[in-house]
């Protein structure tokens, strides 16, 4: 496969496993995929923008992920209860604060690598709901190169929040979980909340 599909379909996979979006009011479980789609399509157009520095288009991409990313519900799935009670108060804000800004890096430095693909395409699949959640599968195809999604959504009074997203099968938050189970085997919190500024996401490798 060429290189530049490579980066175009994990750019893509990358990116829209972060931009995500709100439903205000109480919305149906179907509904939820008309409106993925809905913001898949503004964040290309975001992306395609010939006059937006990429400074400006991370800034706007960012106004679409925040209000519904549960960060603290990440940050805290992210290390488990039994890690997460471990650690004082000032030390799960650090680590939150930490994570999100990790997070978020990790990801969007992949915005610079996209260059737009008409071939780019997106296979929505029957949405699962599971008591309050609701899983959103999509494909994410550019050239030979496929990327399976899964977004997963809990409600949250009359909106929709994001506490997890899968990449070919691979949680973000099991994966980094599993990160943060091997520094804490050994290490203590404070090697923790030095080591959270590096954390890798799932990469294409899963």
């Amino acid at each position: 496969m060429k290189k530049s599909a490579r980066i175009t379909v994990w750019v893509l996979a990358l990116i829209f496993g972060l931009a995500l979006f709100a439903a205000h009011g109480r919305v149906e479980a179907k509904s939820a995929q008309s409106l993925l789609k809905e913001k898949i399509s503004e964040v290309i157009d975001v992306l395609d923008s010939p006059d937006l520095s990429e400074a400006d288009k991370t800034s706007r991409i960012e106004d679409i992920v925040d209000p519904v990313f549960d960060y603290e519900l990440m940050a805290r799935l992210s290390l488990g209860r039994r890690h997460w009670t471990g650690l004082s108060a000032d030390q799960q804000e650090t680590f939150t604060r930490r994570f999100v800004t990790r997070l978020k890096d990790s990801y969007f430095d992949k915005i610079s690598m996209y260059s737009g693909d008409a071939d780019a395409a997106f296979e929505y699949r029957p949405v699962k709901e599971q008591n309050n959640k609701v899983y959103v599968p999509v494909a994410v195809r550019a050239g030979d190169e496929t990327v399976d999604m899964v977004y997963k959504f809990y409600s949250s009074r009359d909106t929709w929040k994001v506490y997890d997203v899968e990449i070919n099968g691979v949680s973000i938050i099991r994966s980094y979980r599993s990160q943060f189970d091997q520094i804490l085997a050994d290490g203590t919190a404070e090697d923790l909340l030095e080591a959270v500024k590096e954390i890798q996401p799932p990469d294409e490798n899963g």
